[in-house]
């Protein structure tokens, strides 16, 4: 459906994200994935409609144990996105 491209996202700031992933289960499998996303020689990382709603899942239901930690710097990213386009589309009314 959509694809979002979150820019300027360097190693460092991917660095939580970037960590070896140990086990199964559906975070781990997430967190593979965006790894596989990530482009470190364009800085960006690209997200679907589902990466999105896992992290949302995930960051917000499951507490703060050590993998949700990992998310935090591109559901900054998100929320700012968010607020960006909220804000644009209650200027149109």
């Amino acid at each position: 459906m959509y694809k979002i491209f979150i820019e300027s996202l360097s190693v460092e700031d991917m660095a939580p994200l970037l960590k070896e992933v140990k086990g199964q289960g559906g975070f781990q499998d997430l967190i593979r994935k965006l790894q596989r996303q990530y482009s470190s020689k364009n800085q960006t990382l690209v997200l679907d409609y589902s990466d999105i709603e896992k992290m949302i899942r995930y960051s917000q239901h499951y507490g703060q144990g050590g993998f949700q930690g990992r998310l935090s710097t591109i559901m900054v990213r998100i929320n700012d996105l968010y607020s960006h386009l909220s804000n644009l589309l209650n200027n149109v009314k």
